[in-house]
């Protein structure tokens, strides 16, 4: 796989990631109506297009994780974050920190929409490119202004995909519990070295949450088909619904289907069972994902 290790790379990076020729996005401007509830509340975020290109915008991923993320939420799989370290949980305080981290976090919306249900121990690490980290930190600190003792660790910093370096410092020795990928599956250019970066922060147990937005069906099966499906098992998240009258509930459709965009939670695959190719994303395209 690719490695990026150069100032020259890291910066060509950046532009092939965020600018674009013919770059042409406007800023979110908000949530979608439908994710919206007393749970669910638009964060207020800067965005900046202008200066940051496709990081400087709020995804419609970003949302969708958000609600996925909500103690509110009911799907299956559920959110892999254990109840206990939420803010609501009347459960005594664990000792044990519970490690995040974000890739291509842009603006940091979905970690720190995530950050705002966690409390202590919780970590909470969002990283993106060099020069994107001045918006996620002045968002961080919009959000975050006076933090206490019972909010959850916060950094920004800089990780560059297919930089093994930058993996070391961010891991500091000490495993993820999460990785949060949300809407960084769009340029094949990218593929080879997100792999690499997602191979290097995870452990055995680490799981992996993605929000994908389908663009250009042609161009993304191939980071599911011949890079991430090779090295991570997954599977989408369904909306749980109540059977009325019962106490029974039912699978749903799937998570954000209706702006055709999905969450995948994934879990990586022992080293004898990496695959040369994958058809899980196929195969759920023919039979669920009707795009």
């Amino acid at each position: 796989m690719a490695t990026i290790k150069s100032r020259q790379e890291r910066d060509e990076m950046f532009i092939t990631a965020n600018l674009p020729f013919g770059l042409n996005v406007t800023e979110s401007i908000g949530c979608p109506e439908r994710l919206r509830s007393s749970n669910i509340q638009d964060l207020a975020l800067h965005q900046d297009v202008h200066e940051f290109g496709l990081a400087g915008k709020i995804w419609n991923s970003a949302y969708i994780l958000q609600a996925f993320f909500s103690p509110a939420n009911i799907s299956e799989p559920s959110s892999p974050i254990p109840a206990t370290y939420y803010r609501n949980s009347l459960s005594p305080v664990p000792t044990k920190p519970y490690r995040i981290i974000e890739l291509g976090a842009g603006t940091g919306y979905v970690g720190l929409s995530v950050a705002q249900h966690l409390r202590s121990p919780c970590e909470i690490i969002i990283t993106d490119l060099a020069p994107v980290v001045p918006l996620m930190q002045a968002n961080q600190d919009a959000l975050f202004p006076t933090p206490d003792k019972q909010s959850p660790l916060v950094l920004c910093t800089d990780l560059c995909w297919g930089n093994s370096d930058d993996a070391v410092r961010v891991l500091d020795n000490k495993p993820f519990d999460l990785v949060i990928v949300s809407d960084c599956v769009y340029f094949p250019e990218l593929f080879s070295i997100l792999t690499h970066t997602l191979k290097e922060v995870c452990g055995p147990d680490t799981q992996v949450v993605i929000g994908y937005k389908c663009r250009s069906l042609e161009k993304e099966t191939g980071f599911w088909q011949d890079y991430f499906g090779r090295y991570f098992e997954y599977e989408p998240v369904r909306h749980l619904i109540n059977i009325p009258e019962t106490e029974e509930v039912e699978l749903g459709g799937l998570v954000g289907e209706e702006e055709e965009a999905f969450v995948f939670v994934a879990k990586k695959r022992p080293e004898n069972k990496i695959k040369i190719a994958d058809d899980t994303f196929t195969t759920l395209l023919f039979c669920s994902i009707g795009i």
